[in-house]
């Protein structure tokens, strides 16, 4: 079992926290409440995290890159020092029109993409570009030699692949540098075992999204193992399964969607567990 570091994981040539915020809650909850999100990346900053996620299809009907301004907006109130250290990944080839999400993979799309979320952040270079989903009519080898290409004219910096199965990102490797990908996982929806064990085999970073379950959280009946384990740690189910995330290899980093310093602060909290190879086993059988 990979041993865990609480000061910081590596994606591609960054250093970043062991924890990320997912920022999508502030725009598809709470599109209309800035200051809470204010207070909550504030409070992700204070705590040491340095890593925050976002993407173009992050929006409200009718708008576009909304969750991206607002991220450039909030982080421009913050001190230089504080937004050095920040690394803002987004995400493209998957935006919002109206009620539907759609995909598109195609080269002209792409680019579109990536230029609206380099003026929408604000920046002169994207730090992180996720391709969002794999495009069906689209070889994703297309996809990501635009991202390839986008990175040598100094749109992006480092590339990545969301929503990817392990012959997805194999070719995907094939095609550029990849620097992370970014799939589900948690304790009820372990179908990527296999991309993390390809990650670590590659040194490449692994974002868990819906690292608390999610909608399969909630359908699912609270675990004895995971009770029983999280009451010895005097910690809270929620913090238990962040905790078995990092255990699992030094490559995954969890992005919670906290919407409340309260919330951010407990997954926070959670990377001081220590979980026993014993009760990393009982709860990876779950």
């Amino acid at each position: 079992m990979a041993s865990r570091s609480v000061e910081h994981r590596r994606i591609g040539t960054a250093d970043v926290s062991p924890l990320g915020l997912g920022c999508a809650g502030f725009s598809l909850d709470y599109a209309d409440d800035e200051e809470r999100a204010e207070r909550t990346i504030i409070a992700a900053i204070e705590a040491g995290i340095t890593l925050l996620d976002t993407a173009l299809a992050y929006t409200p009907a009718g708008q576009r890159n909304h969750n991206e301004r607002l991220l450039r907006r909030l982080l421009a109130r913050l001190p230089r020092a504080q937004r050095d250290r920040v690394l803002v990944s987004t995400k493209g080839g998957h935006y919002r029109d109206g009620e539907s999400f759609p995909v598109d993979g195609r080269p002209q799309t792409l680019r579109a993409h990536a230029e609206s979320s380099l003026v929408s952040l604000g920046v002169d270079r994207i730090a992180l570009y996720h391709l969002h989903w794999p495009d069906p009519q689209v070889p994703i080898e297309e996809s990501i030699g635009t991202l390839a290409e986008l990175q040598q004219k100094g749109v992006i910096d480092q590339i990545g692949v969301s929503n990817v199965d392990v012959e997805l990102l194999r070719r995907a490797q094939k095609t550029a540098r990849i620097a992370s990908v970014q799939n589900k996982f948690n304790l009820y929806d372990q179908t990527s075992r296999s991309v993390l064990a390809h990650c670590e085999a590659t040194g490449t970073a692994f974002l868990a999204y819906s690292p608390l379950g999610g909608t399969a959280r909630s359908r699912t009946r609270p675990s004895p193992t995971l009770a029983d384990i999280s009451a010895r740690h005097g910690a809270t189910p929620a913090q238990t399964a962040l905790a078995w995330l990092w255990s699992l290899s030094s490559n995954l980093i969890p992005l919670v969607g906290a919407t409340r310093p309260e919330t951010l602060n407990g997954a926070v909290a959670a990377m001081a567990i220590r979980l026993t190879k014993e009760e990393i086993a009982a709860l990876s059988g779950e």
